[in-house]
């Protein structure tokens, strides 16, 4: 996760509570090298929902939309493709 990316997101800044945005640059900021890939976007996302959720609160689902697409910006049109197929399983199997 690319702490740049959330900060210069007008999207993230608008939608997304300061509380959870100040998580998500603190997580961001820990493991901006471990993003590369899907499946280390996947645990980074499960890291912060784990975080947040500790602290009381939850993300929405418009929220974790909107983080993601974020992420796959500065990903390769393989690595996004791949992320997308990931979020369409995981939203077939909530249903």
């Amino acid at each position: 996760m690319n702490p740049q990316d959330l900060l210069n997101n007008p999207q993230l800044q608008q939608n997304i509570s300061p509380e959870k945005l100040q998580l998500l640059m603190e997580l961001a900021t820990n493991n901006s090298s471990n993003t590369s890939n899907p499946q280390a976007m996947a645990e980074s996302l499960k890291n912060a929902s784990e975080n947040v959720k500790s602290k009381g609160m939850d993300f929405s689902s418009t929220e974790r939309d909107l983080i993601i697409e974020v992420l796959k910006q500065g990903m390769p049109p393989q690595e996004q493709k791949k992320v997308e197929l990931l979020m369409q399983m995981m939203k077939n199997m909530r249903k």
